[in-house]
C-alpha cells in the first residue's frame, strides 16, 4: 500500500544520501549525513537537492566543507575529503531538464512561481489585515465624515476641552 501524500517523504531519492553513515558518534552510534547537516542549520533535504545539481566534484568539495564545519571531529582534510566523495556518489543525478519543482530555491535569487503565489497572497491578506484594523480603529474615514474619536480616548477626555 502506498503511503498518502501527507506522510510520504518530500524527495525520497535522496534517502540513500540523507542516511548514509558519515563516521560515529560516542559509543559507536552512526552519525548520518541528515544529522550531521541539520547539526548544521540547514534543512537536509533542500542541502541534498542542492548538492545533487552539482558536479560531483564541487558537491564532493561543498560536502567536505561543511562537514569540516562539524564540531567535536577531529578528521583530518584528507578523511573528509574521502568521506565526501563516497557519500556524493549516493546522490541522484540531477534531473535532465534542469527542474526540480518539489523543492523551493533562493540559490539563484529568484522564487519559485509557486513561492511568489504564496507570497502574493500573504501580501494581500496582511493589507486587507490592516485596512480592516484601521476602519475599526477609527483612523480611517470615506468621504467627508467626521472622524470618530476611538472609545478609549472618548471616556478619558471631557467634553468642554478643546482638542488639539
Amino acid at each position: 500500500m502506498a503511503l498518502r501524500q501527507a506522510y510520504a517523504p518530500e524527495l525520497p531519492e535522496m534517502d540513500r544520501f540523507l542516511f548514509a553513515s558519515v563516521g560515529e558518534e560516542i559509543e559507536g552510534v552512526p552519525l548520518s549525513v541528515l544529522s550531521a547537516l541539520a547539526r548544521l542549520g540547514l534543512d537536509p533535504r533542500n542541502e541534498a537537492a542542492r548538492l545533487s545539481h552539482l558536479t560531483s566534484k564541487a558537491a564532493a568539495s561543498q560536502l567536505g566543507r561543511l562537514f569540516a564545519r562539524l564540531p567535536d571531529r577531529a578528521w583530518t582534510s584528507s578523511e573528509i575529503r574521502r568521506i565526501a566523495k563516497n557519500l556524493v556518489e549516493l546522490l541522484p543525478a540531477a534531473p535532465n531538464n534542469g527542474k526540480n519543482n518539489q523543492v523551493p530555491s533562493t540559490a539563484n535569487g529568484k522564487f519559485s512561481s509557486t513561492a511568489s503565489r504564496q507570497l502574493t497572497y500573504l501580501a494581500l491578506v496582511l493589507s486587507a489585515a490592516l485596512a480592516f484594523g484601521l476602519i475599526v480603529d477609527g483612523s480611517v474615514t470615506s468621504g467627508d465624515h467626521e472622524i470618530a474619536t476611538p472609545v478609549s480616548q472618548a471616556d478619558s477626555i471631557p467634553p468642554s476641552v478643546p482638542m488639539r
